[in-house]
């Protein structure tokens, strides 16, 4: 009885040799990212995903939805939370192993200073406020600009304009009668 197991596992030790190899696994989808920038910053809201991929006919999901695919092009536009972002992309083809990325994106939530320089005072308030920044007022010039009527004007603005801030950030109007020119 040992003899004939003893063969029997030879036989197949022998076939089990003889095989053909096995084929390599399924080739890969391909999968190339070409917008957004990796660690990128935007102010937007939104986001658009965009890339290539092979197979043509390879299906695409950007942060857990259906992207359109055509010709082996993707896009997906994609909602941003405040703040850091990481976005999953992933491509699948049937008989072909699946392709994964990600994408890091950063919405940065702060506002611009608007330049008001050269505006009437109260429009200048009006326009800083609506960007949802706080307003100060520096008033200068002379004892007569305060008891002669007239309309004071933004010189400048501290920060200056341009200048990202957070939100909520004071904005100082210098002011005056009229602004000073030259150095």
């Amino acid at each position: 009885m040992r003899s004939l197991a003893l063969i029997l596992t030879a036989g197949l030790l022998v076939s089990a040799c003889g095989e053909a190899p096995k084929p390599a696994a399924n080739a890969r989808v391909t999968l190339k990212l070409s917008l957004p920038d990796d660690g990128g910053m935007v102010r937007d809201e939104r986001v658009v995903v965009r890339g290539t991929v092979s197979p043509a006919d390879a299906s695409v999901r950007v942060g857990g939805e259906d992207a359109e695919v055509d010709g082996g092009e993707f896009s997906k536009e994609v909602a941003l939370a405040p703040g850091g972002n990481v976005i999953d992309i992933s491509a699948s083809s049937p008989g072909r192993r699946p392709a994964t990325d990600a994408v890091r994106v950063t919405r940065d939530m702060r506002v611009d200073v608007p330049n008001v320089v050269g505006q009437e005072v109260d429009p200048a308030k009006t326009a800083v406020g609506n960007v949802g920044l706080k307003v100060e007022e520096e008033q200068r010039g002379g004892w007569l600009d305060r008891v002669i009527p007239g309309t004071d004007h933004v010189c400048a603005t501290r920060p200056a304009a341009g200048t990202p801030v957070d939100k909520g950030t004071t904005v100082t109007l210098v002011t005056q009668r009229e602004c000073p020119t030259g150095p």
